[in-house]
């Protein structure tokens, strides 16, 4: 099973440090403390560590019930996934990451392939791939005749339910947790914390049956299909659905 490079770089690593401000651009200010002794100061978080691209979040989320449900974020939360994914909660994803969806390629004989922007992020990318070609080869939405062929329709399908099936595994068959981004902040990073844009303007929503799992992922596909940080979106749902109490 494969998945397709647009371009490549010498990295790999999943995570990178935080970058250094810079005078000439926009900055946004967090609060960091290097120790309890130590004075609260202000560090400037560059723009590209914020959602660059939110102008392709949706401005409005498809409602459901399921939706309306859904819960904000908090300090505490996104601390506890930074330091469960990189050890501390200083350190944040790296472009590789921070580009990553789970866009298909458009060249008619490999349509059933997800396109890897940049080296880094490549084993979420094959369990995806690997739930998507089981959808399309053994689905029942499947065509027979031409199964690595698949209209855009119905590899969007597949990616919804690959991806329902991985968070509901990682809920152990009982729950899941599909994170979304909703472009705005939802609390005021400070102390040992350094913000990234992503984690901070997260939404959580909780489900108990797949049924609604599947429906909410099919209404929101868009954000894990086209992104602008699909990959990350499913990473910390599924750190969500499997481990930190909401």
């Amino acid at each position: 099973m494969q998945f397709f490079h647009e371009h490549h770089s010498g990295q790999t690593s999943p995570v990178s440090q935080s970058l250094s401000p810079t005078g000439e651009r926009k900055s946004y200010t967090s609060i960091t403390r290097e120790d309890a002794s130590d004075d609260l100061r202000l560090d400037d978080v560059e723009e590209d560590l914020l959602p660059v691209d939110v102008a392709r979040i949706p401005s409005f989320l498809m409602r459901s019930k399921a939706q309306c449900d859904g819960k904000p974020i908090d300090f505490q939360q996104a601390v506890e996934l930074k330091k469960l994914l990189f050890s501390s909660a200083l350190c944040c994803f790296s472009e590789e990451w921070r580009i990553q969806s789970f866009t298909y390629n458009n060249t008619q004989s490999l349509k059933y392939g997800i396109v890897q922007k940049k080296g880094g992020p490549c084993g979420v990318l094959a369990a995806v791939q690997a739930c998507v070609l089981k959808h399309l080869v053994f689905g029942k939405e499947s065509d027979i005749s031409r199964p690595l062929q698949p209209s855009d329709t119905l590899r969007t399908s597949c990616l919804c339910n690959a991806l329902a099936d991985i968070l509901w595994r990682a809920g152990e068959g009982k729950e899941a947790v599909i994170t979304l981004s909703c472009g705005r902040q939802q609390f005021s990073p400070a102390g040992r914390y350094r913000a990234d844009g992503i984690l901070e303007s997260l939404i959580l929503y909780s489900f108990k049956q797949y049924e609604d799992l599947v429906t909410f992922l099919q209404q929101n596909i868009n954000q894990f299909e086209h992104g602008p940080f699909g990959c990350i979106l499913l990473t910390v749902s599924v750190v969500f659905s499997r481990t930190v109490e909401l």
